[in-house]
């Protein structure tokens, strides 16, 4: 979308135009309920967490200034919301979390036996439990720029730190992830040092393939 063409979107959604809003994030919305998912319980939560932080950033929409890139303010409202809501979840007994469902509506293809698929949901399944297990900073760092492929520079303006901020919060995160896919119990500081046998970028490989 050009640039002109955004912005007087924008202006049309911001002076209440629903089908503007619509248009404007419909090409977010897969990303926003992916990056809901490290934040939920199950995917009926994630559904529930993306609809809410997309209600507040229609509420919000006015007080886009266009001083930054809309696809950044958006993804840091967004945080936000997620942030806040795994926030008011502290306190509550981790045995009521429901682990993430296998996808038993993916029919394997010929070239795909059933039980690599099951496997591979299975992998899946492991990769958003273990995710939602980091403390929230290393989180949204990794789903951000592992998962939903953001660059270094896009990552920072999200989050409001600098880059060199986000490259250690994506290798502490990487590495107390390999602990967790490990079965190992997680380190008490995250500044230990990684996992051996499983390097930053196969981490990195891990996660995105999580969602193929």
């Amino acid at each position: 979308m050009e640039n002109d063409e955004l912005r007087a979107l924008i202006t049309e959604a911001q002076d209440g135009s629903v089908r503007a809003f619509e248009i404007l994030v419909s090409s977010h919305l897969s990303q926003v309920r992916r990056f809901a998912r490290a934040f939920a319980r199950s995917d009926a939560d994630a559904d529930d967490l993306a609809q809410e932080a997309l209600v507040k950033v229609y509420k919000s929409l006015r007080s886009f200034r266009f001083q930054s890139a809309f696809k950044t303010w958006l993804y840091a409202l967004v945080r936000n919301v997620f942030i806040d809501a795994a926030r008011s979840r502290v306190g509550r007994e981790r045995s009521l979390e429901e682990p993430l469902p296998v996808d038993h509506s993916r029919v394997p293809s010929s070239a795909e036996p059933a039980d690599e698929g099951l496997a591979r949901a299975e992998v899946r399944q492991r990769m958003w439990y273990a995710l939602r297990e980091l403390p929230t900073e290393f989180r949204t760092a990794v789903v951000l720029f592992d998962v939903e492929g953001h660059t270094y520079d896009e990552v920072a303006a999200i989050e409001g730190v600098p880059v060199g901020t986000v490259k250690s919060r994506l290798s502490r995160g990487r590495t107390l992830l390999r602990t967790l896919l490990a079965g190992e119990r997680m380190p008490d500081s995250p500044s230990r040092g990684g996992a051996e046998g499983t390097s930053d970028s196969a981490v990195s490989s891990h996660v995105r393939g999580s969602e193929k």
